[in-house]
């Protein structure tokens, strides 16, 4: 299995996009969105979705829920999803199909996560799908019961007990508290991940498409199995931290480093755009840019609103903005215009270069002999910029003269 199928992805995240909280007519509405803006791929649960227990009302589609924690598994619903995602194949749209998040193989078991599975690829292996293992997939160690069986997030005590205090005291507090936290999980982690590998290993023997898992951020994909082989590239997520700023760039070039994406390298969950009503236009442009040229296979998108099918009160603990708001920002249209650019531009052969000024990465890119392209965060933070055609991220537009501030790009051909 190579990861050709994946190179210069560019997908929108909805994982409720098989509920009834996305309309039929919206989720046709936003297809067509999305894939005249230029992305290749939509990720959506086949499942249950995260932060709702089994039994929510959020977690049901227009013909019931996907399973019960009986093991019932309704039939209906796996073609209801199929057709959903046909939909997104007449558009050009490759659907990346989260069967669980990973919580969930407690609910259910490996034996039982594993035929649901392959039910899933017995109904979906002839459209042009990628299947993603779980979401999360070592999410709630120990305390997996928590939304049995209808509870959300929203419902659950506030988790994040360090939140009044100062950031950098905040920062350190929450970095111990983890580390503790992963000491005194350490043997449940490790059977969560023998379970999903036990899964993973099912699915392999049932289906040539290609495998991926969505990991928590303090790991890669690679690291939340115990078959890595499986798996189609290595993934991240880096989460929604401003903290996150540098991992962006510095964890592809690590990994690259150490071996450990060779078959390629995708971050499945950047900063989500409105999340916590932060990262909008400027921030998503930089995560695109940083990630692609510091050697990502491909790129996902996600809006506050959009992945929740948002109304202002499910799942607000998130952020308030809601689906039509989210609809209405304009940013996935310059992430689209940047990605024609980025392929336009992009030479498998070239090598990556950086410099940074203390914490503050004030450039990346790639070159092969004389072909360039450089992104700047900011081009007043630069030393020298190179003589090229000027792109303006945020304008979606080229310009003939290079500004005095914001983020540019320059490319080269010879």
């Amino acid at each position: 299995m190579t990861h050709s199928e994946l190179s210069g992805l560019l997908a929108d995240t909805w994982w409720f996009g098989l509920t009834s909280r996305l309309s039929d007519a919206d989720f046709k509405m936003l297809a067509a969105r999305r894939a005249a803006q230029g992305f290749s791929a939509i990720q959506l649960v086949v499942g249950v979705p995260p932060e709702v227990g089994p039994a929510n009302e959020n977690a049901k589609s227009p013909v019931g829920f996907p399973w019960t924690l009986d093991g019932q598994v309704n039939e209906a619903y796996l073609q209801f999803a199929r057709d959903r995602i046909l939909y997104l194949n007449t558009l050009g749209l490759t659907a990346v199909v989260y069967g669980a998040w990973g919580h969930q193989i407690a609910w259910l078991g490996q034996e039982m996560m594993s035929t649901w599975w392959r039910k899933i690829i017995e109904t979906l292996d002839d459209l042009e799908v990628i299947y993603c293992l779980c979401g999360e997939s070592n999410l709630w160690l120990g305390q997996e019961e928590m939304l049995l069986p209808d509870k959300t997030t929203s419902e659950l005590p506030l988790r994040d007990r360090f939140s009044r205090l100062p950031p950098t005291l905040r920062a350190y507090l929450s970095a111990v508290a983890h580390r503790l936290w992963k000491w005194l999980h350490r043997r449940q982690r490790e059977a969560r991940r023998q379970a999903w590998g036990f899964v993973l290993e099912e699915m392999a023997r049932h289906t040539d498409r290609p495998i991926i898992v969505h990991p928590m951020a303090d790991e890669t994909g690679y690291d939340a199995v115990p078959n890595p082989e499986r798996l189609a590239v290595n993934t991240a997520q880096t989460g929604h931290d401003a903290r996150a700023r540098n991992r962006l760039w510095r964890l592809p070039l690590h990994l690259q480093q150490h071996g450990r994406a060779s078959k390629g390298y995708i971050n499945l969950e950047p900063w989500y755009e409105g999340i916590g009503d932060q990262f909008w236009t400027s921030d998503q442009l930089y995560a695109y840019w940083v990630s692609m040229l510091a050697g990502a296979t491909g790129h996902c998108y996600g809006a506050q609103g959009i992945w929740n099918v948002g109304d202002g009160e499910f799942l607000a603990h998130w952020g308030k903005q809601t689906f039509a708001q989210a609809v209405a920002l304009d940013t996935p249209r310059l992430i689209g215009l940047s990605h024609q650019q980025f392929l336009q531009h992009h030479d498998p052969a070239s090598e990556v270069f950086y410099q940074t000024r203390g914490k503050e990465l004030i450039t990346i890119g790639r070159k092969h002999g004389e072909k360039l392209v450089q992104f700047f965060p900011d081009v007043a933070r630069a030393d020298h910029v190179p003589v090229g055609d000027i792109w303006l991220p945020l304008k979606g537009a080229f310009a003939d003269t290079l500004p005095s501030q914001g983020p540019v790009v320059i490319s080269r051909e010879s």
